[in-house]
């Protein structure tokens, strides 16, 4: 009885409401529904189908799926690999004799009998760590042509009366920015390797020092990284004494450049001052900033297309954007096969492609169109298939640049790769302290990175690097 007279006063209250109480309730109603959707497409998100990384995954973390298709080959070395092994040296740092005594058949002795021949097996080792101390002796002479007790110079480098040399002092930069190892695990690792536990301080200073010595090698950068045809930039947040900064990258297969700033857009960029001068191709993902660049011409990464296109069919049964995903992929499967058979599209070929790529966009306008109040209004609230649909729709010859020219890239994973080891250093430490240790370690890894496309080892160049000889990219090699 009780809840029917409720049900009959609502009835009598919704009865006296206005058109104008309809509506907004009905506009709340849409709201809500609207909340509800965006926090289960968050839930949804995770490093599969969004641009999340894979740290931020919640419960189980998606399975694993590469965009590459299935080679059909099993595991490890295929039928007729060379292998690799050893190399057997002509000139070993040290030979050890094993003498023949006796005859293992017969036992006769044989201890007198001349050798005809050995059997080499070589072994390779470390030697002993531990660490030799040179003592540097300055002469000390009286004068006779002033009366004055006088005394050699010591060499530069050695500044105090006991000190770490140049090879430990690489070490300690190495293990630091190459190896992202914490100050207190290297500490550790020198007490137990070498017998002499490093201090902070020492640690800090050697890695000063290599910040100071690789300034040539940062001002080479910026001068020859406005000249490369393709230019990869991307940015990670970078956490500096619980104060948001920005991670910036810009990179090609051979440089590769860090910058720490406080900003993310457009003032980081003119701080920077490499892509205001810039004229090629710049691979990106859609960040506005980038576009504001008007010199240069933009290409976009199909890595971060492809997963929001994932997001879409698999979580809102969106057809036209797996149908474009795998449009996508057999673009890149056809074009790396043209680019192996230097064979570039012929044009009636591109126009085939754009004609498939706007085929598919018009279904997806067609299952998505827009309301008529979104029509009303200029500055409307759209879904996320509406906003890729529209990106997708303005970007088309940027999006599909890589078929016309074969040398740009598919996707930004040039830029992303070398930020995955920066956001690995601030995993293993939780935050940089200062500014100026992040900048630190931003260089360090610059010539680090830029070392190993190279093919040139880190601890030789990095003691290189103390001698006044740090390594400096030839523009001719670059570009």
């Amino acid at each position: 009885m009780c809840a029917n007279n409720s049900l009959d006063k609502n009835r009598q209250d919704l009865w006296h409401w206005g058109k104008s109480d309809l509506d907004g309730l009905v506009d709340y109603t849409f709201e809500l529904q609207s909340r509800l959707r965006h926090l289960q497409d968050a839930a949804a998100q995770n490093s599969r189908n969004s641009s999340r990384p894979p740290s931020t995954d919640r419960g189980e973390r998606p399975k694993p799926q590469s965009l590459r298709p299935q080679s059909g080959r099993k595991p490890g070395a295929q039928p007729n690999h060379p292998g690799r092994t050893l190399p057997f040296t002509k000139a070993p740092d040290h030979i050890q004799i094993h003498p023949l005594d006796s005859c293992e058949r017969c036992g006769e002795d044989l201890r007198h009998q001349p050798v005809i021949d050995y059997a080499a097996r070589q072994v390779y080792d470390l030697p002993s760590l531990k660490l030799e101390c040179t003592e540097n002796r300055a002469e000390i002479k009286d004068c006779p042509g002033c009366d004055c007790t006088v005394s050699a110079p010591f060499p530069p480098d050695v500044k105090a009366p006991v000190q770490y040399g140049k090879n430990v002092r690489a070490l300690l930069a190495y293990l630091y920015d190459a190896q992202v190892g914490t100050s207190r695990r290297i500490r550790e690792m020198c007490a137990e390797m070498f017998g002499y536990a490093v201090s902070e301080g020492t640690l800090q200073s050697a890695r000063q020092e290599h910040y100071q010595a690789l300034e040539p090698f940062e001002e080479r950068l910026v001068e020859l990284l406005p000249r490369q045809a393709v230019l990869h930039a991307d940015e990670t947040s970078l956490p500096i004494n619980q104060v948001t900064h920005w991670l910036h990258v810009l990179c090609t297969p051979l440089l590769t450049f860090f910058s720490v700033q406080l900003a993310r857009g457009r003032e980081a960029i003119q701080a920077i001052g490499i892509l205001p001068q810039f004229a090629g191709w710049l691979m990106h993902d859609f960040l506005s900033s980038y576009l504001g660049l008007e010199n240069c011409l933009h290409t976009f990464c199909k890595g971060h297309l492809l997963r929001e296109l994932v997001f879409l069919f698999e979580e809102h049964q969106q057809q036209w954007a797996e149908d474009l995903h795998n449009l996508f992929l057999e673009m890149w499967r056809c074009t790396k096969a043209r680019k192996a058979r230097d064979a570039p599209w012929r044009q009636a070929e591109l126009d085939q492609w754009h004609e498939r790529y706007w085929k598919i966009l018009r279904a997806g306008r067609r299952a998505n169109p827009l309301s008529a109040e979104q029509r009303a209004k200029k500055r409307r609230k759209q879904s996320k298939e509406q906003n890729l649909l529209d990106r997708l729709e303005s970007y088309d010859q940027c999006i599909l640049a890589f078929l016309a020219d074969l040398e740009l890239p598919f996707t930004n994973n040039e830029a992303e790769r070398p930020l995955r080891m920066m956001k690995v250093r601030v995993k293993v430490s939780g935050c940089f302290r200062t500014l100026i240790g992040a900048r630190r370690h931003a260089r360090i890894r610059s010539y680090i990175s830029t070392l190993r496309k190279h093919g040139l080892p880190v601890l030789e160049q990095l003691r290189r690097a103390l001698d006044g000889h740090p390594f400096l990219p030839e523009a001719s090699k670059t570009t």
